[in-house]
């Protein structure tokens, strides 16, 4: 009795298909990008960029702003 056997057949599990959402569904959508993959790089870049812009304006804020004089005290 412990040598049954059952040949049941195995059947392949279906992975689900993965839909990109927020950010990356909107690059794609606004044909930026073609894909998932292509679409984190788009957003990537333009992270660097912002990055690369923000501290621009920080340095060009601190070198060209003079500094407020004191008014005089009482």
């Amino acid at each position: 009795m412990a040598d049954i056997q059952f040949n049941e057949p195995e059947y392949a599990r279906a992975t689900p298909v993965r839909k990109p959402s927020g950010i990356v569904s909107l690059v794609i959508r606004l044909k930026l990008a073609s894909d998932e993959s292509s679409a984190q790089t788009v957003l990537l870049a333009l992270l660097v960029l912002i990055v690369l812009a923000t501290i621009a304006v920080f340095i060009a804020g601190g070198l060209s702003a003079a500094p407020v004089p004191l008014p005089p005290s009482p």
